[in-house]
């Protein structure tokens, strides 16, 4: 049941962003008065075509794709009377508009999703601060742990993520207004002159840009669910089990065990674990997943421990548009930056995912609710438009890469440049391809 679930999900999402990103082509190409042959959404065996005035369009097999087929001199020939509306005919700009709209169509849904998410209302947490690290930015603003956040500059901040969306804000200017209450309900108002630009380095979070963390709702270190084939299964660690210690240091909280976790990567942890009214001992190892040591365990959490802190924000369509744009350039900063530590070395090619694994988060998500569901589709469309505009040969950025040169020396590439380029493209291509699909199976194998 999960499988076809994952399975439908799956079409559904790149069903219906192929189908965006080929329109953005179709469209601003016939907008531009060129001739589209055909609009095809997959690739392969046709299983249902049909013709709308001079336009076929088609339904293949192999949903990993699409294409708009024009008419151009360099594909087949063109009836004399209709060489004005060839591809090839048409100036570079205009070429330009047409092999960008298909990204611009992938980022232009992620707003639209964004905004309808904002519109319909998102639960998020208060936010309120809790550890304030020594000689951070928090601290020397004058947070302390209780402060409740309100507002940005006048704007209200009433979840964790509305505070993130008004802090980015403000961020392009030297100094913001912070309103907070007090544990003791005072009202105060901080100023923050902001000595370093955090949109230069936006994926570092605002936890760590600011020095403190964000406070939770305390939670026993108690196990709820144990991942198969993880650390924690591997080291003998059940349901219900409570950590009372690791390496022989008191643990009160979940954040305690989490906190050692981090200080244990690679490192065998001696747990003390009270199970059935018993102290028993264990051993693990946590496993380092891109960085992040994992032990591939949850907590278990009381029913209803976070209804005290959980807000529902909802905005105006106004608002919910120019969240959504901030959303989406924030993910967008985050991906480029993604691709350049991939690019320099500094990220592991492991967080290079393939249809399997978007399969999987699309069958996940869509399990969850309709939010989670289009949240999981704005951010791939996102991905999705970042990665055509790859300067690839056979991708659109490649294309772009081809009319920038022909802008700059005032002539088109050679037919030869650009076949040869075409191989490299193909190669680096098919290179990504089995780096996507060897590291979905590698996380479905132990």
């Amino acid at each position: 049941m999960a499988f076809l679930n994952a399975l439908i999900a799956f079409i559904v999402t790149i069903g219906i962003l192929v189908t965006v990103h080929e329109f953005g082509h179709f469209w601003v190409a016939k907008k531009l008065g060129i001739k589209v042959l055909r609009f095809s959404v997959g690739f392969g065996k046709i299983l249902k075509s049909w013709k709308i005035g001079e336009t076929e369009y088609t339904l293949c097999a192999l949903p990993l794709g699409g294409f708009v087929k024009m008419l151009d001199e360099n594909e087949a020939e063109v009836d004399p009377s209709e060489k004005h509306r060839a591809f090839n005919r048409q100036s570079v700009y205009k070429r330009i508009g047409v092999v960008a709209a298909g990204p611009a169509a992938n980022f232009i849904l992620a707003i639209i999703i964004y905004t309808i998410i904002f519109i319909m209302g998102t639960h998020g947490i208060k936010p309120v601060v809790g550890m304030v690290k020594n000689n951070s930015i928090a601290q020397q603003i004058g947070l302390k742990t209780g402060d409740q956040l309100l507002s940005v500059n006048a704007q209200d901040t009433p979840s964790i993520s509305e505070f993130s969306f008004a802090f980015v804000r403000a961020a392009q200017t030297p100094t913001m207004q912070i309103d907070i209450r007090s544990k003791n309900t005072d009202l105060n108002t901080l100023t923050l002159n902001l000595k370093e630009d955090f949109l230069s380095n936006p994926e570092q979070g605002l936890e760590q840009y600011l020095g403190f963390e964000f406070a939770l709702p305390t939670l026993k270190p108690i196990i709820d669910q144990v991942i198969d084939k993880s650390p924690a299964k591997l080291a003998g660690i059940q349901t219900g089990d409570q950590i009372l210690s690791a390496n022989n240091k008191t643990l009160e909280t979940w954040h305690d065990f989490v906190t050692k976790i981090k200080q244990n990567t690679g490192q065998a942890m001696q747990l003390s674990i009270l199970r059935d009214e018993q102290i028993i001992t264990r051993s693990l190892i946590p496993k380092n997943e891109n960085g992040v040591p994992k032990i591939g365990v949850s907590v278990m959490a009381p029913k209803g421990y976070l209804d005290d802190w959980r807000v529902l924000v909802k905005k105006q369509p106004i608002d919910a548009f120019l969240s959504a744009n901030v959303k989406t350039y924030q993910l967008t900063i985050l991906n480029l930056k993604m691709i350049q530590k991939m690019i320099l070395g500094e990220a592991s090619i492991k967080q290079i995912s393939g249809p399997v694994s978007i399969a999987d988060y699309a069958g996940k998500t869509a399990s969850t609710g309709l939010i989670s569901f289009l949240s999981f589709l704005a951010l791939i469309s996102i991905s999705l438009g970042l990665l055509n505009l790859l300067p690839i040969p056979l991708l659109d950025g490649g294309h772009l890469l081809f009319y920038l040169i022909e802008v700059l020396k005032g002539s088109p590439v050679s037919q030869a440049v650009q076949q040869n380029a075409l191989k490299i493209g193909l190669f680096v291509i098919l290179s990504l391809t089995f780096i996507a699909m060897y590291n979905d199976f590698s996380r479905l194998l132990p």
